[in-house]
C-alpha cells in the first residue's frame, strides 16, 4: 500500500512564505524599533542603571566631604592644576571618594565627584 500526500491547495506555498517573511518583519521591527529586550539584556540594563545611580549618589556624598572644611579653596585649586583624566584618581587618592564603612571607593566615584567638583566646559 502507497501513501501519497494530500495535494495542498493553490496559493499555499506563497501564503506560507508571507507569513515567514511577515514573522521576520515582526521580530526584526520589535527587537529594533519597539524597543523589545529579551531577559538578559533587561537585566544587563538593570544592572547597569543600578550601577550608575549608585555612583552619582555616592559622588554627592564624595562632593560634599571634599567642600568641608576651611582649606576647601586650595583643595579645589590644587585639583584644579592636574590634568582632568587624573582628578578622579586624585580625588579617590584624597579619601573623599571612600564611603563610610568601605576600605575602598567604588570605581568611577572619584572621577564622578572630580566631575562635580570641575564641571568640564562646554
Amino acid at each position: 500500500m502507497e501513501f501519497k500526500l494530500p495535494e495542498l491547495p493553490v496559493g499555499t506555498k506563497h501564503f506560507c512564505l508571507g507569513a515567514l517573511a511577515g514573522a521576520a518583519l515582526l521580530a526584526w521591527a520589535g527587537f529594533d524599533a519597539f524597543g523589545w529586550k529579551l531577559d538578559r539584556t533587561a537585566q544587563a540594563l538593570a544592572s547597569k542603571k543600578a550601577e550608575s545611580a549608585v555612583i552619582s549618589a555616592y559622588a554627592e556624598i564624595c562632593r560634599a566631604q571634599f567642600a568641608k572644611g576651611a582649606d576647601f579653596p586650595a583643595r579645589l585649586a590644587a585639583l584644579k592644576k592636574v590634568e582632568q583624566y587624573s582628578r578622579g584618581e586624585s580625588v579617590a587618592k584624597g579619601g573623599w571618594a571612600t564611603m563610610a564603612g568601605a576600605k575602598e571607593p567604588q570605581y568611577g566615584v572619584g572621577q564622578q565627584c572630580a566631575d562635580l567638583l570641575l564641571p568640564a566646559k562646554t
